[in-house]
């Protein structure tokens, strides 16, 4: 799964990791966010047929047809496997697919004592994320977004079984396409991450609280050290 990740760029440095697009993003940046949580508006990628656009919207999915703009179950992540036949994620799946870039992601290691470490996880070779997303909008009012997950390459299986699915900058574009929607050639982007594409650390445990949002939430730690900052 993906629960909390990070965002640290200008929508300007966005874009110039994804080399020769045009500049079509909003005047003003997004706030760096060193713990965004489901629910929190987070810049996101899409493309028309002008090219690609950057956009803010709620992370967590509401289907255009749901009543509210609240949901009983959570829709911050979508499987990958099966999100093509969900009633809440299918119509995006093939209509409505986006990036939500970020600069890295929190996982949780269940430790034997039945605690869990935080490990921040990031591209080894400190290249921009691309999640592979879904988005809605419900009664032209609220814009949401989900992440798909997938299941773990070799340095995510010793943390969770469960990862999000990071795509290419190259494959950006097609992946949004608004004109494909075969479902087993959509499926064909969404695989686990490349052995070897991942590092990971082990972070304070003062990520667990959504109120603490600071650079020094991604910085290495001694697992020590995370016991007696837990509660600051």
């Amino acid at each position: 799964m993906c629960g909390r990740f990070t965002h640290k760029y200008t929508w300007r440095e966005v874009y110039e990791f994804h080399e020769g697009i045009s500049h079509r993003f909003p005047d003003e940046d997004p706030a760096p966010n060193y713990n965004a949580p489901p629910m929190a508006h987070v810049p996101v990628l899409c493309f028309d047929e002008s090219g690609p656009y950057g956009t803010m919207m709620r992370w967590s999915l509401v289907p255009g047809w749901s009543k509210t703009p609240d949901t009983k179950y959570s829709t911050f992540n979508a499987r990958s496997e099966d999100a093509a036949t969900k009633p809440t994620f299918r119509s995006a799946f093939k209509r409505r697919r986006c990036i939500i870039p970020a600069s890295g992601f929190y996982e949780w290691k269940k430790l034997k004592d039945g605690s869990k470490q935080p490990y921040y996880i990031t591209r080894a070779d400190d290249d921009l994320l691309y999640f592979a997303g879904l988005w809605e909008c419900w009664q032209d009012e609220l814009i949401t977004c989900t992440i798909l997950t997938t299941t773990p390459n070799a340095e995510m299986t010793a943390l969770h079984h469960r990862m999000p699915c990071i795509l290419e900058r190259e494959q950006a574009e097609a992946w949004c396409d608004p004109e494909l929607n075969d479902v087993e050639r959509i499926q064909e982007f969404l695989k686990p991450a490349a052995d070897g594409l991942l590092t990971m650390h082990v972070v304070e445990k003062r990520i667990g609280n959504v109120q603490n949002n600071d650079a020094r939430l991604i910085e290495m730690c001694h697992p020590a050290i995370t016991r007696s900052t837990d509660q600051d």
